[in-house]
């Protein structure tokens, strides 16, 4: 392209002196003269279109620059002058026009001749100027004593609008890879592009991004450029007119040529060497030995908490079941071959029939009708026992719809995923635009296909400690069904909290496919594509609420389903954040996020008895008034969750306010704030009722919420210490960019990527475990709260 633009350039300079030579009946005059370098020359071009000459004597290792200016031409009697090298010719027009800015000086860099072998001997360059009628002007040559680029050398240079610059870099054998840093304390916008070290060179503002890899920037700049593609290459500097590709700040463009001041940028530039794939191994291995050591710990923790709990729960059951003084049960009924795998499936033996029979708390694991369930929940101190009156086969089966229905949305929204971010990877390469993707490219450890390496790698916490999650669900739904043989009668319906897993394994699978998309997202992250970082961690969050709430209400949580269309609505709104962050859609958002708010309440507060009609609810509240003495109706009944919703609302309404006031374009991890504090507030009121109700915490609950609590902190700090900003312009976002913080290979967000992996490890654990104390509980004797 720009070869193509000075063609045309030098064809209508070609034209004019044709058409002149014509027009004139006589042939131009060449007025030729030696010239030296650094010397100024000054004066107006010949009358009847005579050509100015000026020849340079140079040596093939001269790299010349050429600087030219004319205070009195303009667009309709312009100053028209040739630089001429042996192969290559470069144009130029006085005054230049970029984007209806005018500029009546430039400067150039001539191809060098070292690019050419076959250029030897003496060598010359030839100034060639010409004008309709006599035009002043002013130019200098010189011979760049810098320009090859060297590693660990800081460079100072400069450039303007109309004057593009640009050095050479060639890879000395002992390097695979560079990364180049541009730093400045000026906000002007500039494009700084790699391209391969041959000529034409594309170095105005028209065709600087014709060829290579380039990128905008402002204050900060990082390219890494491997030898693989590049052996020699040019690092170009072309300032832009104005700050428009820099800045989300359009400015007005004149709507006609008009002067301009030269916007001048000085900038430092310094090549080190990249890390290559050796420097790799260590910090990689260290990843997952780390995990391997987790694994281990969490194999042995298994196996010997597993036995030694199996053993004491064995022992606590005998004892509460077969007290001293009565007849001791069999040692047969213990037997495994008497066990009756009904239990488990929730078709009720013999003795479980003549349990409900007796009107024994066994029968509180069969259907009750509807008159029955709304009695038992309107009292006023409820217990595990009056909400768990759904067969267990029912509840069991409705829990594990979560992990299947999530499954089927995983795969049909992450396999276009994967593949759509791969294509859009694709695109970056071809192209070589790096504005298409946010990274941290002063930390960017490129691999393969792939730009920021590390960026993905740092994933492998969320997929491996969602498996091992997983494998420690499974685990203990192994041993409560083992347990479960020795004790068919009492366990599974009379003590302890309803086990049912379903909800367990889907919070595993969420937590996998979070890394997977985390991944997917890295590979080129941008406004575009920031939902598919976010989606899971949404899931997450809500089943997180939803598992809390079903440890002590298996009847009345939501079906899957349900909770996965409000998870879908919350994504929607989410997208629609990305593309629509003005003022009605937050005030769409804050509309939709209240009503959800206290639908939530009300089905939290009255335990899933009330339905919006609007006649039963005046009569309800008019039967209050009337019975009730001294306005007590407006006591609430149930203190704690009252407490417990006025706080909570009053979090979510304050989140939501300050959202209307700011407006942060961030839109989706402003969405993640809700979600993530209603988990942890629900969590911390679960903990807090706990021991309200004298139920103790065991040591591993409490460790675990120790390690969840500090490594939520520390996630928490590199999360807001971020070293990007899609919500930015890509040189804006650039000013973050920082160096790499750990083994010299991750950065601040991958830190943060371990570290909220591990908590959410943590937190789920202790969800887990939170209730072990109440196995030998009857559960007419677990509060509801």
């Amino acid at each position: 392209a720009g070869f193509s633009m000075g063609a045309k350039s030098l064809s209508f300079f070609a034209l004019f002196l044709l058409v002149h030579s014509i027009s004139s009946h006589k042939v131009t005059k060449l007025i030729t003269e030696d010239a030296v370098f650094d010397r100024n020359y000054t004066g107006n071009t010949r009358p009847g279109g005579e050509l100015s000459v000026f020849h340079y004597s140079v040596t093939q290792d001269d790299v010349v620059r050429i600087r030219m200016t004319s205070r009195h031409a303009n667009q309709s009697m312009p100053l028209l002058s040739v630089f001429r090298e042996p192969a290559t010719i470069i144009s130029v027009q006085l005054p230049i026009v970029i984007k209806n800015y005018m500029y009546y000086s430039t400067a150039r860099t001539l191809c060098p001749y070292s690019l050419n072998s076959q250029y030897d001997g003496n060598l010359s360059i030839s100034v060639e100027l010409s004008s309709f009628q006599p035009i002043d002007y002013e130019f200098s040559a010189t011979i760049i004593q810098n320009f090859f680029l060297q590693e660990n050398t800081p460079l100072l240079a400069s450039a303007s609008a109309a004057e593009p610059v640009f050095h050479q870099f060639n890879f000395p054998s002992h390097l695979d890879s560079v990364i180049i840093w541009i730093e400045s304390n000026s906000s002007i916008c500039m494009t700084v592009s790699i391209q391969k070290a041959e000529c034409p060179v594309f170095d105005l503002e028209n065709n600087v991004i014709s060829g290579g890899m380039h990128q905008t920037m402002t204050k900060s700049g990082s390219i890494t450029v491997e030898r693989r593609f590049f052996e020699k290459f040019f690092v170009i500097f072309v300032i832009r007119p104005n700050d428009d590709e820099c800045s989300t700040m359009e400015e007005i463009i004149p709507p006609h040529p008009h002067y301009m001041k030269p916007r001048e940028k000085t900038f430092k530039i310094t090549i080190q060497a990249a890390p290559n794939i050796v420097d790799y191994v260590l910090p990689i291995a260290l990843t997952f030995g780390g995990i391997l050591f987790i694994y281990i710990l969490a194999v042995i923790f298994m196996i010997t908490m597993g036995i030694y709990e199996k053993r004491a729960l064995e022992r606590e059951g005998r004892e509460l079941l077969n007290p001293s003084g009565e007849e001791d049960v069999p040692s047969s009924f213990y037997s495994t071959d008497r066990f009756d795998y009904s239990v488990l499936e929730n078709e009720p033996s013999t003795s479980h029939r003549q349990q409900e029979d007796t009107g024994s708390l066994g029968s509180y694991d069969t259907v009750p009708d509807a008159r029955d369930k709304f009695v038992v929940r309107q009292n006023l101190r409820l217990t595990v026992s009056d909400l768990s009156l759904k067969p267990w086969k029912q509840r069991d089966k409705k829990y594990n719809r979560y992990v299947v229905s999530l499954i089927t949305i995983a795969l049909f929204y992450g396999l276009p995923v994967v593949q759509l971010v791969l294509t859009w990877q694709d695109t970056v390469r071809n192209s070589g635009n790096l504005d298409l993707c946010w990274y941290n490219f002063r930390c960017a450890r490129p691999f393969s296909v792939f730009f920021a390496f590390n960026n993905l790698i740092s994933n492998i916490g969320y997929i491996s400690l969602g498996l091992l999650f997983l494998l420690m669900v499974k685990e203990r739904e192994m041993r409560y069904r083992s347990l479960c043989k020795f004790f068919p009668r009492d366990l599974q319906n009379l003590y302890g909290l309803p086990q049912h897993n379903g909800l367990m394994y889907a919070i595993g699978v969420a937590v996998v496919m979070e890394g997977i998309l985390s991944a997917s997202y890295h590979i080129c992250p941008s406004s575009s594509n920031y939902q598919f970082d976010t989606s899971f961690m949404y899931i997450i969050g809500l089943l997180g609420m939803l598992k809390i709430y079903q440890l002590r209400h298996p009847d009345i949580n939501a079906n899957a389903h349900v909770a996965f269309a409000l998870a879908a609505f919350f994504i929607f709104i989410a997208m629609m954040g990305v593309y629509m962050n003005t003022l009605p859609f937050w005030i769409f958002f804050a509309f939709s996020y209240l009503i959800t708010m206290f639908l939530v309440s009300v089905e939290f507060y009255f335990k899933g008895l009330w339905r919006f009609n609007g006649m039963e609810i005046v009569r309800s509240i008019q039967y209050s008034f009337l019975s009730s003495k001294w306005c007590s109706c407006l006591i609430p009944a149930y203190k704690g969750r009252f407490v417990f919703l006025i706080i909570a609302n009053s979090i979510n309404l304050s989140m939501v306010i300050v959202g209307l006031i700011k407006r942060p374009k961030d839109f989706p991890s402003f969405l993640l704030g809700p979600f993530i504090a209603n988990l942890f507030l629900y969590l911390l009121y679960y903990i807090v009722m706990k021991l309200v109700h004298r139920e103790r915490l065991r040591p591993r609950a409490i460790g675990f919420l120790a390690l969840s609590f500090i490594c939520w902190m520390s996630a928490g700090w590199f999360f807001l210490n971020n070293v990007s900003d899609w919500s930015e312009t890509p040189a804006n976002s650039r000013e973050l960019n920082h160096d790499c913080i750990l083994l010299n290979f991750y950065d601040n967000h991958d830190v943060w990527h371990f570290l909220s992996s591990i908590a959410i490890f943590m937190s789920f654990s202790l969800i887990n475990c939170v209730d072990d104390n109440l196995q030998w509980v009857r559960r007419d004797k677990i509060a509801v709260f």
